[in-house]
């Protein structure tokens, strides 16, 4: 008999709140260390690399072996209504810097998070993964890219792409608790657009939520305009073969010559935005979501997340499209640079959670 298996029981969690000692060491499986995601859309690969002798003169018309050369995992987890708990833990993978401080008087933390140093490598934790009645751990997981994305008056979306060494084994720990949080909508974020000689980025985690961090002004509030966004950064990241190691899993994961992208539509209002590209001013942009209240003693804090790019330029013309029926909109897409001071972007998480990559 066939015992039917459906994908609604499927589960996955990360160790977001603890990092592996040493690559591909592993973590322990445990609420302390790691949480379960609910609401998500996740795909895990074995892509490993085989090879056999088919192409090759053996006096036979077919191949006669075949091995496995390396073993590899690849997981992408899309959350449709994103968590200020996923976007933390494996915003932070992904950028690879994290550091905590209680804002609050008794529950909120912030989380900021910022593309670590270029002479230092990439953070690592394990995962824990369940579909159709089979559960597996994969250790030696990184960061590759992060997007964070949506349409007005939607919800926050976000996608993480990560690599792991190759290193999996069946498991049958308890699944972890899931962390109790809302989704996280664009109702509730605010969206700051400067230019030129006005920016003026307040250093990361000096910021008040909903308030403005980007200019020595008064910066254009885009939240009349905006129509949808997107942002995301990339790690470009390449595996190292095992040399010695025997068991085909990588022996770390780099990362190459990170990149980002961001682009952004808006309604069509004057020219100033092909101004922008015509003058090639500098930009800086700042999205500020605040949601429900965490910790209201003093001044509250909410559950969301401050996105900076201190830097950027529009690389094509946005010039005004549309049909008869249509309301006119300007597309900008943005070229990210460095102002030489602050990260090519940033972002602050804020929740009830203590920390993460401890």
């Amino acid at each position: 008999m066939v015992v039917v298996k459906h994908g609604w029981s499927e589960e996955i969690a990360f160790s977001t709140f603890t990092k592996e000692a040493s690559y591909d060491a592993g973590v322990t499986v445990n609420d302390t260390n790691y949480s379960s995601l609910a609401g998500f859309e996740a795909t895990v690969e074995w892509p490993d690399r085989i090879e056999s002798d088919k192409g090759e003169v053996t006096g036979l018309e077919f191949g006669t072996q075949q091995n496995r050369l390396e073993q590899m995992v690849n997981i992408t987890v899309n959350e449709p209504h994103a968590r200020p708990n996923t976007l933390a833990g494996l915003g932070a993978l992904v950028l690879g810097s994290v550091s905590s401080t209680q804002d609050g008087i008794t529950t909120a933390y912030r989380h900021d998070i910022t593309p670590i140093a270029v002479g230092s490598g990439l953070p690592s934790i394990s995962c824990v993964h369940q579909k159709g009645g089979l559960q597996y751990k994969y250790d030696g997981v990184k960061g590759n890219k992060l997007t964070i994305s949506g349409e007005a008056g939607g919800p926050v979306v976000c996608n993480y792409e990560l690599m792991g060494s190759g290193t999996r084994a069946t498991n049958a720990d308890t699944m972890p608790s899931v962390i109790s949080e809302s989704w996280m909508l664009y109702r509730s974020c605010k969206v700051w657009l400067e230019s030129g000689a006005n920016i003026s980025i307040t250093a990361q985690g000096s910021g008040v939520q909903q308030a403005e961090d980007i200019s020595s002004a008064t910066p254009e509030d885009l939240g009349a305009r905006i129509k949808s966004f997107s942002w995301a950064w990339m790690n470009n990241a390449e595996r190292q073969a095992s040399f010695g190691s025997g068991s085909g899993a990588a022996l770390d994961i780099d990362k190459g010559r990170r990149t980002a992208e961001l682009s952004f539509d808006l309604l069509f209002d004057t020219s100033t935005e092909l101004d922008y590209f015509i003058n090639q001013n500098p930009l800086a942009v700042e999205f500020d979501l605040a949601g429900g209240v965490i910790d209201g003693a003093g001044l509250p804090f909410y559950y969301g997340f401050t996105l900076v790019v201190p830097q950027f330029y529009l690389k094509a013309a946005p010039v005004a499209t549309g049909g008869v029926d249509d309301r006119l909109m300007v597309t900008l897409d943005c070229e990210i640079i460095t102002d030489g001071t602050n990260p090519a972007s940033w972002l602050s998480v804020y929740n009830a959670q203590t920390g993460y990559l401890a």
